[in-house]
């Protein structure tokens, strides 16, 4: 569903609450070809029905540039097709996100440790801090304030949620012990070069 009318798929269940709101879908409860129990189903209200109506109406003739060429709207839409539009932005007009990504992360993850972005820097680039403890198992809070900065640091990006969460996380643990510190500075390590 999600694919067929070019939303993720999160962003679905909220899609079709506000549907439901607005009057042009209902839920009900009904037969499904291959299922033996009646099934929760949305299904278009009249005036939902005149709604679609009016955008088909509206829409008849806009044609929209996909990776086959021009085509009509409407038959990309009816044929769940949506992935294959293209942007009439341009790629050069496109904004680049990803150099400040990098710089935004060393300096949120030098605040998670209680230091600056030089010291940080440094503490990246000593081979030998990486590698001083790396067998160290941590368990409890450790483990899991280890586990929470692997998940933020997944797409190299720190988000405002991750570095809130993670701060807590730090307050609790206080000052990273030296097992601790060499498995965070080898995952920085490993995400960010």
């Amino acid at each position: 569903m999600a694919e067929g009318i070019g939303i993720q798929r999160k962003h679905v269940p909220r899609a079709v609450r506000k549907l439901v709101e607005r009057g042009f879908i209902k839920l009900v409860l009904q037969r499904v070809d291959g299922h033996r129990q009646r099934l929760r189903v949305h299904v278009l209200t009249p005036s939902g029905i005149d709604e679609v109506n009016r955008l088909r109406t509206e829409h008849a003739g806009n044609l929209i540039d996909t990776t086959n060429g021009r085509e009509d709207a409407l038959d990309v839409i009816d044929g769940g097709r949506l992935h294959l539009v293209q942007s009439s932005v341009p790629h050069a007009a496109k904004p680049d996100p990803t150099p400040d990504l990098d710089v935004n992360t060393v300096e949120r993850a030098a605040r998670l440790l209680g230091c600056s972005e030089e010291e940080l820097t440094v503490l990246l680039d000593e081979p030998h801090h990486a590698r001083m403890d790396e067998s160290a198992t941590l368990e409890g809070a450790e483990a899991v304030f280890l586990a929470c900065l692997h998940t933020a640091l997944n797409d190299a990006i720190i988000t405002e949620d991750e570095e809130a969460i993670l701060t807590r996380l730090k307050a609790e643990l206080g000052p990273l012990d030296e097992a601790l510190m060499s498995h965070v500075v080898t995952l920085l390590h490993d995400m960010m070069k």
